[in-house]
């Protein structure tokens, strides 16, 4: 029993990685922990009567849970590359352009949720670069490089109707820094 306890503990610290299986027609660059850092700005989620006293409740989350990803990469019937981006627990891919320097930007439109005590529509964007060792450069049969990395801002904008308990629109921003695993 002694020597599960600790191969038990190494299981319970492993990131999820349940379906993150690439799309068709794509393959993997590499599996990333995303860690996520909370981005307090101007025109950020507040809801004005949320907080433990009733005070207000700023939206954005200092030290969320780190996420895991699968990024792959695959052609565009153009001949341009894409980038596929999928996280565990947020359903489906999302796909960018590569651009020249290494950069995306995925765009999800989240739909109708509850929030600030309404309905509420979130856009949600992470905008960003592949890192690797020097400048990114595509190798001269269209590969990648070496990613070391990810870093980008995840944005979700927030926008709502009359009577919401947060001044809408408002925005939950986030830093991310994605590292190999």
């Amino acid at each position: 029993m002694r020597a599960f306890l600790p191969l038990l503990l190494l299981l319970a610290a492993c990131l999820e990685q349940s379906g993150l299986q690439c799309p068709p027609n794509t393959s993997i660059v590499g599996q990333y922990a995303l860690g996520l850092s909370g981005v307090h700005d101007a025109g950020e989620c507040i809801h004005l009567d949320g907080g433990l006293d009733g005070g207000p409740l700023k939206l954005t989350l200092d030290n969320p849970d780190v996420k895991s990803a699968t990024l792959c990469v695959g052609a565009w019937p153009d001949g341009g590359t894409q980038l596929n981006l999928l996280v565990a627990g947020k359903g489906g891919a999302r796909t960018s352009d590569l651009l020249p320097d290494g950069g995306f930007l995925f765009a999800n439109d989240a739909g109708q949720t509850t929030a600030c005590g309404c309905e509420v529509s979130v856009m949600e964007t992470l905008d960003g670069y592949l890192r690797t060792g020097g400048p990114f450069v595509l190798r001269p049969d269209g590969g990648l490089p070496p990613i070391t990395g990810i870093t980008g801002t995840l944005a979700d904008d927030v926008t709502g109707g009359m009577g919401c308990a947060c001044t809408l629109p408002c925005t939950v921003t986030y830093s991310i820094n994605g590292t190999p695993f």
